[in-house]
C-alpha cells in the first residue's frame, strides 16, 4: 500500500476495529484501555439503572430536586480541579519523581481550592433564593463535589503510572456501592437527602481507595521542586476546557428550576439521562482511538486521513439508529421505564436524542486535534459553544420549558462539531465528511419520518421491531453501511476467532 493511498479493505480494518491501531503500538495502552472502557461502560449501565429505579420510586419533583443539586455542584466542582489533574498526569507518564512532586503542590493548592469554592457555591444558592430542601442538598452535595476533587487527583496520579486496573476497579465497586445506597434510600423514602448521602458514601469509597492505591504503589507526594505558579500556568488551558464544558452541561438545568421549578429539571433530567448515558460508547472508542492516532500523527501521517474516515463512519453508524429509535420511540420508552408520572418528558426525549450524531462524530474530531496538538483549538471551540447554549437557552426555555433546553442542546453540539470540523479542515477530506452527514441525517430522518407515520396503527410490540427493521434498512439504503462491510466482518471474526487478537496478529496488520 503506498503512503499515500488507503484503500477499501483498510478503511473497513479501520471502521469496525480500530483498537487494534493501539495494540499494534502498545500492548500497555490497549489493556489499560480495555480496563477503562470495561469499566466506564459497566458504570454507566449501572448508573442508569439506578437512576430508573430511583426517578420510578421518588417521582418527578424529587428527581428534580437531586438533578438540579447536582447540576449547581457539577459547575462549581471545575473550580476544585482547574486542570491540575491533567497536568500531573502528562507529568506523572513522562517523569515520575516531578509528576510526585507535582501531585504534593496540586494537593495544597485543591487543601485552598475546596473550601473557597464551597464557600461560593453555598453563597451562591442562598443569594439566588434557594432554600429548604434543595440549599441543603447542595450544601451536602459540596461534600460529594470536593471527596470527588480528592479522588480525581489521586486517580490521576495512578493514570500517570499507567495502572488503570486500579482506578477501573475502583470506579465498578465505587458505582456499585452508590447505586445500592441510592436505590435503598428511596425505596425507604428517604427522598433527596437520602439520594444526595448516598453519593457522599460512593466519593467516600472513591477518595479512600484513591489514597490507597496511589500510596500502595509508591506514589507518594513531594513538594518544593515545581513552582505552583508553573503548574498552575500549565493548567489554564485544562481549567478552561472544562469550565466551558460544565457550563453547556449543566446550565440549562439551573435556567429550568429558575423558570419552571423542579418538575420541568426532573422531566428534562429524564430526558438528558436516557441521551447523554449512551455517550459511554463514543468515550469507550476514543479511549482506544487516540493513543494510536496520536502514534500515527507522530510517525506514520499519511495514514490519518483513513483512521479518521473510518472512525467518523463508525460513529455515524451508531449514532443514527440511537437518534431515530430514542426520538421517534420516546412515546414508548418514557412510560416503559419511568411510568406516566414523567410523560411531560416525552417532548423533550423527542428533540435531544438528535445530538447524539454530531456528538459522536465531534468525538473523533476532538482527538485528532489533540493528536497533531491543536488542543487550543478545541478548547476555543468549546468556549465559543458554551456562550452560544447559555444565549440559546435563555431564549428558548421561558417560552418552551424543557423542549427548548433540548433544542439548545441540538443546536451548541452541531455548533461544537462543526467549529471542529473547520479547525481540523487541513486533516479532513471536507467532501467525503459532507457527504457522510448528508447521508447520516438522511438515513435518520427518513427513518423517524416512516416510524411516525407508518406504525401510528401498530401494536407497540410491532412498533418496535417495524422501527428497529425500518432504521437497518435506512443505514443500507443511504450507504452508511454495505453489504460488503457484513461480510468483511463476519470473514474477520471467522478468522481471528476473537474480538481481541494476539500481538503478533497486530503485528502484521495494515492501518
Amino acid at each position: 500500500m503506498s503512503a499515500i493511498f488507503i484503500d477499501r479493505q483498510a478503511m473497513t480494518e479501520v471502521f469496525f476495529f480500530v483498537i487494534i491501531l493501539c495494540m499494534h503500538y502498545s500492548r500497555k495502552i490497549a489493556e489499560n484501555a480495555a480496563w477503562l472502557v470495561t469499566a466506564n461502560t459497566a458504570q454507566k449501565v449501572i448508573s442508569f439503572i439506578a437512576f430508573t429505579i430511583i426517578a420510578r420510586l421518588v417521582g418527578v419533583k424529587a428527581t428534580g430536586v437531586y438533578f438540579f443539586a447536582i447540576s449547581i455542584t457539577s459547575i462549581f466542582a471545575v473550580f476544585q480541579d482547574l486542570g491540575l489533574t491533567p497536568v500531573l498526569i502528562r507529568e506523572m507518564a513522562t517523569d515520575e519523581e516531578r509528576g510526585r512532586h507535582i501531585l504534593g503542590q496540586s494537593i495544597i493548592l485543591k487543601m485552598i481550592f475546596i473550601p473557597i469554592t464551597v464557600f461560593a457555591t453555598l453563597i451562591y444558592a442562598f443569594f439566588t433564593g434557594i432554600t429548604g430542601t434543595t440549599f441543603l442538598a447542595i450544601a451536602m452535595a459540596c461534600y460529594v463535589m470536593s471527596a470527588d476533587s480528592i479522588h480525581l487527583l489521586w486517580y490521576g496520579a495512578i493514570r500517570g503510572r499507567r495502572e488503570l486496573r486500579y482506578e477501573a476497579s475502583g470506579m465498578f465497586i465505587g458505582q456499585i456501592v452508590t447505586a445500592i445506597a441510592g436505590v435503598t434510600a428511596a425505596y425507604l423514602g428517604y427522598g433527596v437527602l437520602g439520594l444526595v448521602f448516598a453519593l457522599m458514601i460512593g466519593s467516600t469509597w472513591h477518595m479512600m481507595w484513591s489514597v490507597l492505591q496511589a500510596l500502595r504503589l509508591g506514589l507518594f507526594p513531594k513538594t518544593g521542586m515545581v513552582p505552583m505558579r508553573e503548574i498552575l500556568h500549565a493548567a489554564i488551558p485544562f481549567g478552561l476546557a472544562g469550565i466551558f464544558v460544565k457550563v453547556y452541561s449543566y446550565i440549562d438545568s439551573i435556567m429550568l428550576q429558575a423558570t419552571y421549578g423542579s418538575a420541568a429539571v426532573g422531566a428534562y433530567a429524564v430526558a438528558y439521562k436516557l441521551t447523554y448515558a449512551l455517550q459511554f460508547l463514543p468515550l469507550a472508542f476514543v479511549a482506544a482511538l487516540y493513543p494510536g492516532m496520536s502514534k500515527a500523527a507522530r510517525d506514520d501521517r499519511p495514514t490519518l486521513p483513513g483512521l479518521l474516515k473510518g472512525s467518523l463512519r463508525l460513529m455515524m453508524m451508531i449514532a443514527v439508529p440511537l437518534t431515530v429509535l430514542l426520538s421517534a420511540l420516546a412515546h414508548v420508552i418514557v412510560p416503559a421505564l419511568y411510568g406516566i408520572q414523567f410523560e411531560e418528558a416525552i417532548a423533550p426525549l423527542v428533540i435531544l436524542p438528535w445530538v447524539l450524531i454530531p456528538i459522536f462524530l465531534d468525538f473523533p474530531i476532538g482527538s485528532l486535534l489533540n493528536a497533531t496538538h491543536q488542543a487550543s483549538k478545541k478548547t476555543l471551540a468549546m468556549g465559543i459553544t458554551m456562550v452560544v447554549n447559555i444565549a440559546i437557552n435563555a431564549f428558548l426555555i421561558p417560552s418552551m420549558g424543557p423542549t427548548g433546553a433540548a433544542w439548545a442542546g441540538v443546536i451548541s453540539f452541531s455548533l461544537l462539531f462543526f467549529l471542529g470540523w473547520w479547525f481540523a479542515r487541513a486533516e479532513i477530506d471536507s467532501p467525503w465528511l459532507a457527504k457522510l452527514v448528508a447521508q447520516g441525517v438522511g438515513a435518520a430522518t427518513v427513518a423517524w419520518f416512516a416510524i411516525n407515520y407508518i406504525t401510528l396503527e401498530m401494536s407497540p410490540l410491532f412498533e418496535n421491531i417495524f422501527s428497529v427493521a425500518v432504521t437497518v434498512a435506512c443505514l443500507f439504503a443511504f450507504h452508511l453501511i454495505t453489504v460488503k462491510d457484513v461480510v468483511n466482518v463476519i470473514n474477520w471474526l471467522r478468522r481471528r476467532g476473537s474480538l481481541v487478537p494476539t500481538e503478533e496478529e497486530c503485528s502484521h496488520e495494515k492501518p
